[in-house]
């Protein structure tokens, strides 16, 4: 399992490799507004640290779909499957390297923030400023009033969505490569049921949302990503059936 684990993990280290330089820079120029009271130089850094976050989180985990398209479709990956191991330590394993891609880049994310959080605070007054001043930031960015327990929810709802689309991903790659490995339009159909499965899950998840009212908004709201939880689990074992029963022949 540790094995299947680096040689997944080695696959996708490169794009992380290009986050991190991006992440460099981008924090490098902020700290230099900063130092050099160019605000425009920190407000535009700090602009493009947000926008990267969310193309790489979404990108990082489309990239994990991608390595596993590639590994069923293609002759030479699709050895993969024919090891002496079980297809569900090779779908853990490939989970598995998904999850911490996302993890090592949100660390990234982080350490890039918090060294311009550390240098907002030395240049002003103290952590209450830099806090008050991180809220209203967020707020202006973006149009919304902040709450740090709604945010804490959001982070959390945040992480179960991101290993749902992982789970929907593989279970479509899977299931449709499986059934129609010799369709020339795998791929697409493949997309096609990715699409339809996030929609339907989608819906269920919308509906648990819409039935909180004023006071139990936020027991529906953790209602719903618990359900979104329960369906990323029922995927992940449902690919891991069909690669057991129709890869690892």
């Amino acid at each position: 399992m540790l094995k299947l684990f680096k040689y997944e993990w080695r696959k996708q280290l490169f794009s992380k490799l290009i986050i991190g330089c991006i992440l460099l820079i981008l924090t490098v120029v902020y700290v230099a507004g900063m130092l050099l009271d160019k605000e425009l130089w920190a407000e535009a850094a700090m602009v493009f640290l947000m926008t990267a976050g969310i193309f790489s989180a979404l990108y990082v985990g489309i990239e994990s779909l991608l390595v596993l398209n590639r590994d069923i479709r293609t002759k030479e990956s699709y050895m993969l499957f024919m090891l002496p191991k079980s297809a569900w330590q090779i779908i853990g394993a490939k989970l598995l390297a998904a999850v911490c891609q996302i993890f090592l880049t949100l660390a990234m994310f982080m350490g890039a923030f918090a060294v311009c959080f550390m240098t907002y605070m030395t240049a002003n007054e103290g952590l209450a400023a830099a806090l008050n001043y991180l809220r209203l930031y967020m707020e202006h960015a973006f149009s919304v009033r902040i709450e740090w327990g709604n945010l804490v929810m959001a982070l959390v709802q945040t992480a179960v969505a991101w290993v749902n689309m992982i789970a929907s991903g593989f279970a479509a790659i899977i299931s449709v490569r499986t059934v129609l490995s010799r369709t020339k339009l795998a791929g697409v159909i493949a997309f096609i049921v990715f699409l339809l499965l996030n929609w339907a899950m989608g819906r269920i998840v919308g509906w648990v949302y819409s039935m909180g009212t004023p006071k139990s908004g936020t027991l529906c709201y953790w209602a719903g990503i618990a359900v979104m939880a329960l369906i990323t689990l029922a995927l992940l074992l449902f690919s891991g059936w069909m690669a057991e029963k129709k890869l690892s022949v």
